[in-house]
C-alpha cells in the first residue's frame, strides 16, 4: 500500500511551556532517613557539585525514594515513617514545599502506613508506591498525579495480593509502567514477585511471576537489596547480599527463566567479588548496571553484560574510596553515576560524587551536610527517552476500527521525524487531532467524550484536539508525520494523537474514531 505524508512544521512549544531542559548539569536530589522528624536533605548540580540547597525538613524526613516529574518541575519524595509522599516544585533555582503533602496514609487501628520508595508513570500520570500497616497488609498504592486531574494526590487503585507473604520494603517500577517487581526482602520461598500494572491487561494488579532465586538461596542468609526492570521489559535485576557471597541474579521474563551466568555447577548469578552490595541501576539499553557496596572500605563498580554468552560477563571495579557507599544512581543519559557515600555512622558529612560512568573517573566530589543511610539520589530526568506508545479503543467502521500507531523504527526524538500510520480508512482520507491532555479538553469538558450526541455511535473522544491535520492515503491507508526541531527545549514534551476516518456509511456523521496514542519527545 502506498503512503504519502502531511508534514507538520509547527512546534509544540507554542501549545505547551516546560521549563528549560538542563541536559548536562541536571540537579541531583539527595535524601537520608535517620529517624527524627527533620532529615536533611540536597540539591546539587551534577556537573558543578555546586548545592543549590540543602537542610533539615519534615518534608524529607525517612526518604525512601524520590523521583523526579512532569520534565523536572516536580519532585515526589516517600517519607516510610511519616507515612506520606511529599512533592516540592522546583523554578529552576530552589525547591519550594508549599504543597507539601501529595498524599497523606491514613492510620489503620491506630497503626501508622508505612510508604517505601515512589515511582513515577509518565505515561499515565500516576505515582506508585509501596504501603501499609504491617506485613500483612503492604500492597503497591497508586496516586493520581495528573496535574490537570481533579484527583491529583488521591488514590486511584492498588493491588491486593502481596500483603502477608514476608517483608517488603524494595521494589522497582519499569520505565514504561506496566511492570513492578516487589521481591521479598529476605530471601525464601518465592522471593522474586513481579506485578503487572498496565490497565489493559487482564491481569491487571496481580502477580504474574512468582520464583525462587537459586543463587541467592544458596548465599547463606541473603536479602534483596535493589531491583530493577529493563526498558524493554524483558529482564528483571536483583541485587542481594548473602552471608557466604553476593550477586546479581537476572529473571528472563520471555524465558520465564533465570540467566546462568556461570557454568560451574551450582553457580548460577553474576557473583560480586566485593561484600554488602547496596544499590543497582540499569542503563537504558540494559548494556551495564551499575552497583555500589559499603562492604570493607566501601565500593562502586560497574557491570557489563553479554546476553549472547553470559559467563563473559563482567565487572570493573571503579576502584573508589567511599566508606559505608549507600546509594549510586546513573544520569538520565546514562553517562555519569551520582554515589554517596558517609565517613563513618551516624556522622557528617556525607559525600556526593560524580562519576563518569565508563571510567569511574571522579567529576566531582561534594561535602553534604547529612548524616547516614544515605540511600537515596534521584536525577532530574531533562533528556527523556523517545516513546509512543497506543492506548485506548477506537470505534468499529465499514473496515473495522481505525488504528494508529508509530511506524516501523519511528520514535519522535528531537531532530527525527515522527511517522504515524493510520488504517482501516474506507477512503484512505483522515483526521489526526493532536494535543496536550487526555484527561480534559481546552474547553474543560472531561475525557474520554461520548461523541454519540453528534451521531458517531459508540465513539469516543480521547484526547484534546487544538490542533486538526488532514491526512490523505491510497487504499485504506495513509501517514502523518511530524518534524521535531532539534531543539534541547523540546526534551520532555509530551503529546497526544487520535484519528477520526471518512466513513459516511458508518454513522449520522459519517466519521469514525481511532485508538490514541501518547508520545514522549526525547533522544
Amino acid at each position: 500500500m502506498q503512503r504519502f505524508s502531511l508534514r507538520i512544521a509547527a512546534a509544540a512549544a507554542s501549545l505547551i511551556a516546560y521549563l528549560p531542559a538542563q541536559t548536562g548539569n541536571e540537579l541531583i536530589f539527595v535524601g537520608t532517613s535517620t529517624g527524627g522528624t527533620t532529615d536533611n536533605h540536597a540539591f546539587a548540580e551534577s556537573a558543578t557539585g555546586l548545592i543549590s540547597q540543602q537542610g533539615p525538613s519534615a518534608n524529607t524526613d525517612n526518604v525512601t525514594g524520590a523521583v523526579w516529574a512532569h520534565g523536572g518541575r516536580k519532585l515526589y519524595c516517600s517519607q516510610s515513617l511519616m507515612g506520606r509522599v511529599s512533592v516540592a516544585d522546583w523554578d529552576s533555582t530552589s525547591a519550594s514545599w508549599s504543597f507539601s503533602t501529595l498524599h497523606q496514609f491514613p492510620a489503620i487501628s491506630g497503626n501508622t502506613q508505612l510508604c517505601y520508595g515512589v515511582e513515577f508513570d509518565q505515561f499515565r500520570n500516576r505515582l506508585w508506591t509501596l504501603s501499609g500497616s504491617s506485613t500483612a497488609t503492604r500492597e503497591l498504592v497508586c496516586i493520581d498525579a495528573d496535574l490537570q486531574s481533579p484527583n491529583y494526590g488521591n488514590v486511584i487503585t492498588q493491588t491486593n495480593s502481596l500483603g502477608g507473604a514476608g517483608i517488603r520494603e524494595r521494589w522497582c517500577l519499569s520505565y514504561l509502567g506496566n511492570l513492578a517487581c516487589v521481591p521479598l526482602a529476605i530471601v525464601g520461598g518465592f522471593a522474586l514477585t513481579v506485578v503487572d500494572l498496565d490497565p489493559t491487561s487482564p491481569h491487571y494488579l496481580s502477580v504474574i511471576t512468582s520464583a525462587t532465586i537459586p543463587g541467592a538461596a544458596s548465599a547463606g542468609f541473603a536479602i534483596i537489596n535493589s531491583c530493577k526492570i529493563s526498558l524493554d521489559e524483558r529482564y528483571v535485576y536483583l541485587l542481594y547480599a548473602g552471608t557466604t557471597g553476593a550477586g546479581v541474579a537476572v529473571w528472563d521474563i520471555y524465558a520465564q527463566s533465570w540467566i546462568d551466568f556461570d557454568p560451574a555447577f551450582g553457580q548460577q548469578d553474576f557473583s560480586l567479588p566485593l561484600s554488602v552490595p547496596n544499590k543497582i541501576d540499569l542503563s537504558l539499553d540494559r548494556s551495564f548496571a551499575v552497583v555500589s557496596g559499603q562492604g570493607g572500605a566501601g565500593w562502586a563498580g560497574r557491570i557489563d553484560f553479554d546476553y549472547q554468552t553470559p559467563s563473559n560477563s563482567t565487572f570493573t571495579n571503579y576502584g573508589l574510596s567511599v566508606p559505608d557507599c549507600n546509594g549510586a544512581s546513573l544520569s538520565p543519559d546514562d553517562t555519569k553515576v551520582a554515589v554517596t557515600s558517609t565517613a563513618t555512622f551516624l556522622s557528617a558529612p556525607s559525600n556526593l560524587t560524580v562519576l563518569d560512568a565508563a571510567s569511574g573517573a571522579v567529576i566531582n566530589t561534594t561535602p553534604l551536610s547529612i548524616h547516614w543511610n544515605v540511600y537515596t539520589t534521584a536525577w532530574q530526568d531533562a533528556s527523556p527517552v523517545a516513546t509512543y506508545s497506543a492506548f485506548g479503543m477506537g470505534c468499529s467502521g465499514s473496515l473495522g476500527t481505525p488504528l494508529i500507531a508509530a511506524a516501523a523504527n519511528s520514535r519522535p526524538a528531537l531532530g527525527s521525524t515522527l511517522v504515524v500510520d493510520v488504517d482501516n480508512l474506507p477512503f484512505g482520507i483522515a483526521v489526526m487531532a493532536t494535543g496536550f491532555s487526555a484527561t480534559t479538553t481546552s474547553s474543560g469538558l472531561p475525557l474520554p467524550l461520548d461523541l454519540s450526541v453528534i451521531g458517531m455511535s459508540n465513539c469516543s473522544q480521547l484526547v484534546d484536539a487544538p490542533r486538526l491535520d488532514l491526512v490523505t492515503g491510497s487504499g485504506s491507508g495513509a501517514s502523518w508525520s511530524w518534524t521535531i526541531p532539534n531543539n534541547a527545549n523540546f526534551f520532555g514534551y509530551e503529546f497526544f494523537n487520535q484519528a477520526f476516518a471518512l466513513d459516511p456509511a458508518a454513522n449520522a456523521f459519517g466519521f469514525t474514531s481511532s485508538n490514541a496514542a501518547s508520545g514522549i519527545i526525547g533522544y
